[in-house]
């Protein structure tokens, strides 16, 4: 699976708080358009169950993960066919 944002969106984030767009007590809140979903999910018949989809988090607080070290497997000789000629 997939994962919904990656390393990129989280450098892009606290690189425009270092640059002064928005601080990072402003992504603790949650954007409006995320807040009228969750609201209109509660008591609406279509959704019983209110709001069941991702939890808000603000991602510029999200740890960056290590980087995956990338590995080649190297062809053992054994593992090649043998011709005789």
């Amino acid at each position: 699976m997939q994962k919904l944002f990656d390393v990129s969106v989280v450098k892009t984030l606290k690189d425009a708080i270092k640059r002064g767009k928005f601080t990072l007590e402003d992504l603790d809140k949650p954007p409006p358009g995320w807040t009228e979903v969750v609201n209109n999910c509660k008591g609406n018949p279509a959704f019983p169950q209110g709001y069941q989809g991702v939890e808000y988090q603000n991602l510029a607080r999200v740890k960056e993960p290590e980087p995956i070290e990338e590995k080649v497997e190297l062809t053992d000789p054994k593992d090649l066919p043998t011709y005789d000629f």
